[in-house]
């Protein structure tokens, strides 16, 4: 088995070349001619498809289009390469569990498969930004006071004291801390301490500032979990191997972490199922994570609900599934913001297709493209909570006929969403509770979408 330091050893003696050069004369041809020899097609009237025999296919694709185009490190500029023999092991040694939470709360994050009626892991949460410490609180609250909820993400602050937050600067490390405190203050007060936090952290943007701010006195726990992207396609930089290396010495949760997007260098939607599929592979390969963060996007318009994405995403995740054992959140980006029914119809689409294909996990889609500060609620949760049980009860197919009804209520809005409602504007800042016009437009949609037949 490679260790860390095997992998790292890799990014000082590989090929070097330049960026440009990885991507123009490695990355696309080779996600080119895998897609070509593997013979993967779109299938645009089905975005969750359910063929085993092309999901498996696919999985060999990415494990060959792995071994042919390895990981660019980003600061020596050489690729680390890896052979078959080196992937097909990883796929063996992959983690299966993921034990998270401590006491009451403590929990096993483990796998499914497509068609699966066991309910997903529940969680919820992003790292979107709140403009008060009051609105963090309350909303990391809500997020804890939903019974079935697993684990959970928690805001990053855009501002102390009104001083902006800055890359680099000691407002970076003092709103990590902060961020911190707030978000295990407001598990406390929702009666469930131990649950834990998957996203370290999301007021900071540097490696030193993370690994600083994560020293247990501050109050992060080991069974909590940290993200430790990639860089778009298939890159990797020292800041990310840093935060790697850390975890590992302290034996925390480590998390890989990855946004495939349609419509860049992953190319459409056959290239780009094989490039999702390929991040679970690379993330046992350089990360040795625990779990993975993945959250498949479109290019152009952020967004995760788009026919071709839904699909793409569908397929990688029957492949994983199927095929290597990697606890992995599945994210995903909604175009609409919070108190809208476009949201809530993006979001129920994403959940059917990603639950049905046996995703370990269902993730709260991210409101507003995850840019609008204040731009998310408990109320979002709720219904990722309600979509996942439900969804649970599904198989493919029925899910298939369900997003298509859904994609006719929104697939004219794609790239003119509605950009929703502000937290403050959603919920008494008070009380923490939301208002009445906001419970009244999550019950209609509820019913509405009852009436499609979502077992709710």
């Amino acid at each position: 088995m490679m260790n860390f330091l095997d992998v790292y050893e890799r990014a000082l003696r590989g090929p070097v070349m330049s960026e440009k050069e990885f991507d123009m004369k490695v990355f696309i041809p080779r996600l080119n001619d895998v897609v070509k020899a593997y013979g993967i097609r779109y299938d645009k009237e089905n975005p969750v498809p359910s063929d085993d025999g092309a999901t498996d296919n696919l999985f060999r694709a990415a494990v060959d289009f792995v071994t042919q185009v390895g990981c660019y490190c980003l600061d020596t500029n050489r690729v680390m390469q890896f052979s078959r023999e080196e992937v097909l092991k990883a796929v063996e040694e992959a983690p299966g569990i993921c034990h998270v939470g401590e006491g009451k709360d403590a929990g096993v994050f483990g796998m499914r498969r497509p068609d699966d009626p066991k309910i997903p892991w529940l969680h919820v949460g992003s790292g979107i930004a709140s403009s008060a410490e009051e609105y963090a609180t309350n909303i990391v609250e809500g997020y804890a006071s939903i019974a079935e909820v697993n684990s959970v993400q928690i805001p990053g602050l855009d501002s102390l004291r009104g001083i902006p937050i800055a890359a680099g600067s000691p407002m970076e490390f003092s709103a990590s801390i902060r961020g911190l405190r707030i978000g295990l203050e407001a598990l406390r007060r929702a009666g469930r301490p131990g649950l834990p936090i998957m996203n370290h952290h999301p007021s900071s943007a540097s490696a030193v500032t993370t690994i600083a701010a994560s020293a247990p006195q501050f109050g992060c726990r080991p069974t909590d979990g940290w993200l430790c992207g990639y860089v778009a396609e298939m890159k990797v930089n020292y800041d990310a191997l840093n935060k790697v290396a850390y975890l590992h010495a302290w034996g925390a949760n480590t998390g890989m972490e990855s946004g495939p997007m349609l419509g860049g260098f992953a190319g459409g939607p056959t290239g780009f199922s094989v490039v999702c599929a390929a991040y679970l592979l690379m993330s046992q390969l350089v990360h040795k994570g625990d779990f993975h963060l993945n959250f498949p996007i479109h290019f152009r318009h952020i967004a995760s609900g788009c026919r071709d994405v839904l699909w793409g995403g569908s397929m990688a995740i029957q492949a994983t599934s199927r095929n290597i054992a990697v606890p992995t959140l599945w994210a995903s980006y909604c175009g609409a913001g919070p108190n809208t029914k476009t949201y809530f119809y993006e979001a129920a689409a994403i959940l059917l297709a990603w639950t049905t294909s046996g995703a370990p996990s269902v993730v709260s889609p991210y409101p507003a493209k995850a840019v609008k500060v204040d731009g998310i609620t408990p109320m979002e949760a709720q219904f990722t909570v309600d979509m996942g049980i439900a969804a649970a009860k599904l198989n493919r197919a029925r899910a298939n006929d369900l997003v298509v009804r859904l994609l006719e209520k929104y697939e004219s809005q794609i790239g003119a969403f509605p950009e929703g409602s502000r937290y403050q504007e959603c919920y008494d800042v008070a009380t923490g509770k939301p208002k009445e016009e906001y419970v009244r437009l999550y019950n209609e949609v509820k019913e509405e979408l009852s009436g499609m037949g979502i077992p709710f």
